[in-house]
């Protein structure tokens, strides 16, 4: 586990909220290249990660709300000791995971991404684009590496669901988002935490319903009559379906 970094100013909520609200981030290194800044806000401040991208630059992201006001909770509200450990996370490898910035990726620019890898595929769109219909600002903001826990994904598939749409629906939209985020995890080293979308994604149990359509006898003798009327190669295809499909049906001439 890395060392963690001492900073009088940012340890605790009472010496950062004694200084003055800005826009711009007081950082502190707390890895080779990678700092952490505080933003301080007229309410809670924000953790902000600073990496070099391997190019003589250096990209910079927010990703969670300082416990300046409330408690940490590890996930969304974090303390400095926490907020350390994820802008190692964030910053880790960050070179490979955006072409153009290094940035981590988000959840919305992974739809994205599944998105031209369809097109690129020949692929069907919609699947992108069913998980971006339902997709709330809240989590497609969110970086994908830092979304560690199920229940956030379980949240989404079970809100679908009081939203009205069918399970078969839910399936069929989780699938979708399930690999947009595994195409992200293939191409960002970064990305460890797959268990955390494979469970809370996991498929509905008895969603896919088989539909047993029984047609009426007359009307499948009807079906056999026109068929033959095409060809009596066809009519002889259409009535040997006919017999294996449904037993009980009186083949011409029996």
């Amino acid at each position: 586990m890395a060392r963690s970094t001492r900073s009088a100013k940012l340890e605790t909520r009472t010496a950062r909220l004694k200084s003055p609200v800005s826009k711009k981030p007081y950082f502190v290194a707390v890895a080779p290249g990678v700092g952490l800044g505080y933003r301080r806000n007229k309410t809670a401040g924000s953790w902000v990660v600073r990496a070099a991208d391997g190019r003589g630059g250096n990209w910079t992201q927010a990703f969670a709300v300082a416990d300046d006001f409330e408690d940490a909770n590890g996930t969304d509200v974090l303390s400095f000791w926490q907020a350390q450990d994820r802008a190692r996370v964030l910053a880790r490898g960050g070179k490979d995971a955006d072409e153009d910035s290094g940035k981590p990726l988000t959840v919305a620019q992974t739809i994205d991404r599944y998105e031209s890898d369809l097109k690129a595929r020949g692929g069907d769109v919609y699947n992108a684009r069913r998980v971006r219909l339902h997709l709330p600002d809240a989590l497609a903001s969110k970086t994908v590496t830092l979304l560690e826990a199920p229940r956030e994904f379980r949240h989404w598939r079970d809100g679908l669901l009081k939203k009205g749409l069918t399970p078969s629906t839910v399936n069929r939209t989780c699938a979708a988002f399930q690999a947009a985020l595994e195409l992200a995890a293939a191409q960002d080293p970064r990305i460890t935490n797959q268990n955390a979308w494979r469970q809370g994604l996991a498929a509905l149990p008895d969603a896919e319903q088989s539909r047993n359509v029984i047609i009426p006898e007359d009307a499948i003798l009807s079906i056999i009559s026109a068929a033959h009327a095409v060809s009596r190669e066809f009519g002889l295809l259409v009535e040997v379906a006919a017999a294996t499909c449904n037993a009980t049906v009186r083949i011409r001439g029996s």
